[in-house]
């Protein structure tokens, strides 16, 4: 065998490889039970989570396979390439043959033709129709579209067809495929997913996503400019808006008014209303110790000193409604530089023997505190090729499973019967390309007008 040869046979082997049926399903269950993995296993969150959470062996393993953030991971995408390769590899090397049958001009008559047929009738008419054509078109043409003369030496011939588009179904699922795939590797590389925090009169120009990279920047800046709540007369939220402008160099280029189930895109990034928060701007603490109290006013996350004492107070916490029982702080009591206590003082039951730090009671006298609005951000430039892909998919089976290639041969001659006197035979054969059974049943009832005529 010449190398030429080797090489040929060596190319049609690996072609035949990649348009294995056998291979795309592999593929296809290796996509499912990755899938599912990836909805068990949490997502984005760090390494040392997953150290924790499972053995050291388990999380260096969840760190070489990216099984942190799954569906970006190498292997993956990947799989993905491998499915997008079978795909087109398959299309291909199929498509030639449909082609030739698609733009096959319609097989001549005769009788050999008439016995490989699916379906297949011979009827006899003492006399001819007056016009064959006119006959054939009233007899079928309704049920099959155009009609088209066949040259023929001996009578008349006709041919039907319908539904030549429906054999390109299959590639067109195909190709949706692709297109989804398209969507989803544009999203995955250039996409995100994030959330942030805002408070009323604030402005942010970042957003926090989960990943290695925490922060993002938007290339624009979002402010609340105002956050409203609306209440059921049980308490619960009835609904909560953000009212958001957008700017750009100081300038405002645009407003929106957020809730739930109705977001806002600007630049291609998508605003939803997602949660809400109360955040303290002020409070006021009771300090009992012995006989003597004093008050101390203090911000989160800013470290105050107890007058007259070498303590002081720092509130890391703010809990809305802890276990029911309303607002809560998370305090941590120092003497000096350092940390001597900490815990948990509700602002609703100063009662609450556990309010203490140390020797000190305490009991939050006031507090203020302003709404935070929760946003999530998401950014998807693949969305628009999953939609067109999705649409095309669903064309795509609408045409493979409700459609099929039917022909029709009619075929109108001249014949002497056993006594020898003239009569008109008439043959009339035809086929699909999928679902005989239903067309054979078709051809069946249409041809019934015959036998009456």
């Amino acid at each position: 065998m010449s190398k030429a040869q080797t090489s040929i046979s060596l190319l049609s082997e690996i072609l035949d490889f990649f348009a294995s049926v056998k291979m795309a399903l592999v593929l296809l269950i290796t996509l499912a039970i990755t899938s599912i993995l990836g909805t068990i296993l949490p997502q984005g969150e760090p390494l040392a989570f997953y150290r924790q959470l499972y053995t050291p062996w388990s999380g260096k393993l969840i760190g070489f396979l990216q099984l942190y953030d799954m569906y970006h991971s190498w292997w993956f995408q990947w799989l993905l390439l491998l499915l997008t390769v079978n795909l087109i590899v398959c299309s291909l090397k199929r498509f030639s043959s449909t082609w030739k049958v698609v733009t096959a001009s319609p097989r001549s008559v005769s009788e050999h033709l008439f016995e490989t047929l699916p379906f297949n009738q011979k009827f006899s008419l003492k006399e001819p129709p007056m016009d064959s054509r006119v006959w054939v078109q009233s007899l079928l043409g309704r049920h099959f579209g155009k009609l088209t003369p066949l040259s023929l030496n001996q009578g008349t011939a006709f041919y039907f067809e319908k539904g030549r588009f429906s054999r390109f179904g299959v590639y067109l699922v195909h190709s949706s495929v692709l297109v989804i795939f398209m969507g989803a590797i544009i999203g995955s590389l250039y996409g995100f997913k994030g959330f942030l925090e805002i408070k009323e009169g604030e402005s942010r120009d970042q957003i926090f996503i989960k990943g290695p990279h925490a922060l993002k920047k938007l290339g624009f800046s979002v402010r609340l400019d105002r956050f409203t709540m609306a209440f059921y007369p049980n308490g619960m939220p009835r609904e909560y808006r953000s009212d958001l402008s957008f700017r750009e160099n100081g300038q405002e280029k645009e407003r929106a008014h957020l809730r739930v189930n109705d977001p806002f895109t600007y630049k291609g990034v998508t605003f939803y209303q997602s949660s809400w928060d109360q955040f303290p701007t002020s409070i006021k603490l009771s300090l009992k110790k012995g006989g003597q109290e004093s008050e101390v006013g203090i911000k989160m996350e800013e470290r105050v000193a107890v007058p007259g004492t070498p303590f002081s107070l720092l509130a890391v916490r703010y809990v809305n409604n802890m276990a029911n029982l309303g607002p809560a702080l998370g305090m941590i009591l120092f003497k000096d530089q350092e940390e001597v206590d900490q815990g948990w003082v509700l602002a609703d039951h100063p009662e609450f023997h556990g309010n203490r730090l140390g020797e000190f009671q305490l009991k939050v006298k006031d507090i203020k505190t302003q709404y935070i609005s929760g946003l999530q951000v998401n950014q998807d430039p693949g969305v628009w090729f999953i939609w067109i892909g999705s649409s095309l998919m669903l064309i795509g089976f609408v045409v493979a499973f409700y459609f099929s290639h039917q022909q029709v041969w009619i075929w109108i001659r001249g014949k002497k019967d056993s006594s020898g006197a003239d009569q008109t035979e008439i043959l009339i054969g035809g086929t699909a390309h999928k679902n005989r059974g239903a067309f054979v049943r078709k051809m069946e009832q249409l041809t019934k007008k015959v036998r009456v005529t």
